[in-house]
C-alpha cells in the first residue's frame, strides 16, 4: 500500500473512532440528567424513610396508610431509577441529603397529632419540590431514558400530593392550600403588592388633583 493510501486509511480510522466516541449511544448523561437522577433517588429514599416513620409514629390511620403508599410507590420508582443509573454509569448516594434527614428528624421528635400535622406539612413541601424538579427534567433533560423516568414518576408524585392535600384539610394543616401556594405571601409577593398599592395611590391622587386645576 502506498504512503498516501496508508495515510488515508489511518485518517479514516481516526475519524471513525472520533465519531464513535461522540455518538449519542456512548455519550454520558448531561449534567441536568445526572442532577435529577441523584435528587430523585435521594427524594425516594427520604419518602421511604418518612413512610416508615408514619407507620411507626402516626396517631391517625389515614396518615399511616399514606405512609404505606409512599413506601410502596417510591420503592418501585427507585428500583427503576437505580437500574437506569447503573446502565448509564451514574453514581447514586446511599442516603437522603443532610437537609432531608434533618427535616425528618424534626418531625419524628413530635408525638401524637403534632407528629401527624408536621409530617403532612413536610410531605406536601417535599412533593411540591419533587414535582418542580421533575418538570424541569422533562423540559430540559437530554437522555431519553432519564426523561422517560421523569415522565413516569410525574403522575405518581402528583397523586401523592393530591392525597396529601386532602389530609391537610382533614387535619387542619396551616399553610397548605391547593395549587401549591402558601397562605402567606413570600418576600417577592410582598414587594409586588407594595409597589402595586403605591402605584394605585399615586394614580388616585393625580386624578383627584386634575379637576381642581381645571376649575382654577
Amino acid at each position: 500500500m502506498s504512503l498516501l493510501g496508508r495515510a488515508a486509511t489511518g485518517a479514516g480510522t481516526l475519524i471513525a473512532a472520533v465519531l464513535l466516541a461522540a455518538s449519542p449511544a456512548s455519550a454520558a448523561p448531561s449534567e441536568q440528567d445526572t442532577t435529577w437522577m441523584v435528587a430523585a433517588h435521594q427524594s425516594n429514599l427520604a419518602e421511604i424513610a418518612a413512610g416508615t416513620a408514619a407507620q411507626e409514629q402516626a396517631a391517625s390511620e389515614d396518615v399511616r396508610q399514606m405512609g404505606a403508599m409512599l413506601i410502596a410507590d417510591h420503592q418501585k420508582l427507585d428500583a427503576d431509577l437505580t437500574a437506569a443509573a447503573q446502565q448509564l454509569g451514574v453514581q447514586l448516594p446511599d442516603a437522603p441529603s443532610p437537609e432531608q434527614q434533618a427535616a425528618l428528624a424534626e418531625v419524628k421528635a413530635k408525638q401524637g397529632e403534632a407528629f401527624d400535622t408536621a409530617w403532612i406539612a413536610s410531605q406536601v413541601e417535599g412533593h411540591r419540590m419533587t414535582i418542580a424538579a421533575t418538570e424541569q427534567e422533562i423540559a430540559q433533560g437530554e437522555d431519553a431514558t432519564v426523561v422517560g423516568l421523569a415522565r413516569a414518576a410525574t403522575p405518581v408524585v402528583q397523586g401523592h400530593l393530591d392525597h396529601l392535600m386532602q389530609l391537610s384539610g382533614a387535619h387542619g394543616v396551616p399553610g397548605a392550600v391547593p395549587g401549591g401556594i402558601a397562605e402567606s405571601p413570600g418576600p417577592l409577593a410582598g414587594v409586588l403588592i407594595t409597589v402595586g398599592l403605591a402605584a394605585l395611590a399615586g394614580s388616585l391622587l393625580l386624578a383627584a388633583r386634575r379637576p381642581a386645576r381645571a376649575r382654577a
